[in-house]
């Protein structure tokens, strides 16, 4: 399987080549560069790679509930416009879902949509509703509606016996983190 093409390593690839390096170099770089070492050369904050994740699991799990999603990360102006997290059918009514993603016990991710938070929300959602109906994407008698979807990974409890190893406590800890608990609420913002 051929390592995925995406933005970071294509940004990687500007990079040598701004370098000035010989093309023989640079080719010799682009075979030897396998995928983990450019997530890794190019590693993006914690807390944003968590905010991705969260998405691909409210993603899924809205698909499993029947949605049908059209846009991940839309941005429906100019970059001072929000971006919409999710856009996603069910029946006739076009859902533009925020993901909320939390780590641990403090607060629920719900608590996070602030009244200016879902005033910006509506504002592009509304923006998003006239761009896509000027171009006839949205059928006539469709509905709008605004829903978050909290993504949670509870604070991990793995219990640490005299016998057990580092390793295999790092990897139960691991385990812990990797089963979110997706909670979507229809119409909340």
């Amino acid at each position: 399987m051929a390592p995925r093409r995406g933005p970071r390593r294509g940004r990687l690839l500007r990079a040598l080549r701004r370098a000035n390096l010989s093309l023989g170099v640079e080719a010799l770089l682009r075979r030897r560069l396998t995928r983990r070492l450019i997530c890794r050369l190019t590693r993006r904050p914690a807390h944003l790679r968590l905010g991705a994740r969260g998405e691909r699991v409210a993603a899924r799990a809205l698909r499993r509930a029947g949605y049908r999603v059209v846009a991940r990360n839309y941005r429906p102006g100019r970059p001072p416009a929000p971006e919409l997290d999710v856009v996603a059918w069910e029946g006739d009514t076009l859902a533009v879902v925020e993901v909320k993603t939390r780590r641990g016990g403090l607060g629920r991710p719900m608590e996070r949509v602030d009244e200016e938070k879902r005033r910006r929300l509506r504002r592009a959602a509304a923006l998003l509703w006239r761009r896509e109906s000027a171009r006839r994407r949205i059928p006539p008698g469709s509905k709008l509606r605004l829903d978050v979807v909290e993504v949670w990974y509870p604070a991990p409890r793995p219990r640490r016996s005299p016998r057990s190893s580092p390793a295999r406590f790092r990897r139960r800890l691991a385990r812990a983190f990797e089963r979110p608990v997706v909670r979507i609420r229809r119409g909340a913002v």
